[in-house]
């Protein structure tokens, strides 16, 4: 009879771990798939369609039944989703969706909320617009970041990466960088701390940013470059590291008599050099000083109507369903038992297959459903902004308050906003840009809105006499900024702007 019990407990414990084991995995996969952007689910979803024949895409009149009957279940109203609606709602606030009174603006006359989902049965393809690429400061210290540097590392290459020019080179003197650190953020660094960070700086992609000439840039590209030919490359090394002035004004006979080479040799040294960029950062988009865009889907879209928004979902992936025949093969395998070894073994597979597509479908739905809550969680605590696009309504917002209005964890939010985009009256932003701490101690104050109103001022100025970092702080102060000019210096280097000295043109 013990032996009985200790098998039923065996039994249970193993069913229990599998449980835990496959609620691990949905947790992992679902944090992958929130972290992909539209193009990026996409993907995803073709790989599974070509691996598990049980997963199909539903025609057009089925996805059209399937939404038709969702707007059913939502009490015919387009406009509201459901989580506007049910006991769990995580918003509750005086602007969400009202249905005795459409044109309810609550009680301190904000905005007024709809939602809805956009599928991609509705009207024609989404076309997606064209918005600039990310600065070359965002970029290479979105890389920094990814390197295990601690908070003065970090510091130091701030300051660093501001000073790069738009040729991706670093022309200023370690000194100098360790005296602008000293003076204006009262920190002691040494020259030794600076050249440890900018050798960091150096490694980062593209090969050659960073470096503190065209020499030295050609020369760390050349020491990048794999699968060449190895004796041209070493010639072409020697080239630029002992001749190269004599490579730029095209003494090549000079060249070939000092390093006793011949012509085809140095022939095949030169293509190498000719592969190199000597301006590594004209591959970064850089708004309109370097008129490059690229096409982006964004994720959301947000629209404005009567002081009333919108939210839309951009759900142009296709609906997805599990294939008639594993329906019933499925309900077969459930009710009877396989008679052979062979049979068992096809069952096995087949209900596997449809397991994990049916897993797959409940988790694409979960990864909009949570999309859908954090974007409207964004657009509540941000609301003045998207109805009236001025920079300095911007809340100060950090991951943790968009994981207190949904109720889910710090992680999610922070995948969900990666590499996210939403579309505006105002523009395209990409949702980190409505993430910024306080000034100091005033919660009222966004980073994001200075920093706005900052480069608006540079932009602006007359670049005969430019505006010192003293001017720009009375300036900020004026338009209600309670600032430091210290606090300036730092944001100006952030947004990648030079001095005062340094922006004057005759």
């Amino acid at each position: 009879m013990s032996d009985n019990n200790d098998f039923k407990q065996i039994q249970k414990l193993s069913q229990e771990q599998v449980q835990v084991q496959r609620a691990h995995q949905n947790q992992v996969i679902l944090g992958q798939l929130i972290e992909m952007n539209d193009e990026e689910i996409k993907d995803r979803i073709e790989l599974e369609l070509d691996d598990n024949p049980a997963l199909e895409q539903a025609d057009e009149h089925e996805q059209a039944d399937n939404y038709s009957k969702a707007d059913d279940e939502s009490n015919d109203d387009e406009n509201t989703s459901e989580v506007d609606k049910g006991d769990e709602d995580p918003f509750e606030s005086p602007y969400a969706q009202n249905d005795d009174d459409d044109t309810d603006t609550g009680d301190d006359g904000l905005a007024f909320i709809q939602t809805r989902r956009r599928s991609g049965t509705e009207g024609e393809s989404y076309r997606p617009p064209v918005v600039n690429e990310e600065s070359m400061y965002e970029m290479l210290m979105a890389q920094v970041r990814e390197r295990d540097l601690d908070e003065r590392q970090l510091l130091i290459a701030e300051y660093i990466i501001g000073e790069i020019d738009d040729d991706g080179l670093m022309r200023r003197s370690i000194p100098s960088i360790c005296g602008d650190i000293i003076s204006r953020e009262n920190e002691f660094v040494t020259p030794q701390e600076v050249e440890e960070v900018l050798e960091v700086i150096q490694d980062l992609e593209p090969a050659g940013i960073g470096a503190t000439s065209t020499q030295e840039c050609i020369l760390f590209q050349i020491e990048d470059m794999k699968g060449v030919d190895m004796q041209a490359a070493q010639v072409a090394h020697a080239i630029i590291k002992e001749h190269f002035n004599a490579y730029e004004k095209h003494h090549y006979d000079k060249i070939l008599s000092n390093l006793g080479i011949d012509k085809e040799l140095f022939a095949r040294a030169d293509q190498i050099i000719k592969r190199t960029n000597p301006r590594p950062g004209n591959i970064f988009g850089t708004g309109e000083r370097m008129g490059n865009a690229t096409h982006i889907t964004p994720d959301f879209i947000v629209t404005t109507d009567n002081d009333k928004l919108q939210l839309t979902v951009v759900n142009d992936i296709p609906e997805l369903q599990i294939s008639e025949s594993y329906q019933l093969e499925y309900k077969r395998i459930t009710s009877n038992k396989s008679k052979t070894v062979k049979e068992r073994d096809e069952d096995v597979l087949i209900k596997r297959q449809y397991e994990n597509a049916s897993n797959f479908i409940k988790l694409l739905k979960m990864r909009q459903e949570k999309l859908f809550n954090i974007m409207k969680a964004i657009m509540l605590k941000q609301q003045e902004f998207f109805i009236t696009g001025d920079t300095m309504t911007l809340k100060p917002m950090v991951l943790n308050d968009i994981a207190e209005a949904t109720g889910y964890d710090v992680s999610t939010i922070s995948r969900a906003h990666q590499n996210k985009y939403v579309d505006t009256n105002w523009g395209i932003f990409d949702l980190k840009y409505f993430f910024s701490k306080g000034l100091d101690d005033n919660d009222q104050v966004s980073s994001t809105a200075i920093k706005e109103t900052l480069k608006q001022l540079i932009d602006n100025e007359d670049k005969k006499k430019p505006l010192s970092d003293e001017q720009l702080c009375q300036a900020l102060q004026e338009k209600g900024f309670p600032i430091k000019r210290r606090t300036v210096a730092k944001y100006r280097d952030s947004l990648g702007l030079p001095v005062a000295r340094q922006r004057k043109s005759l």
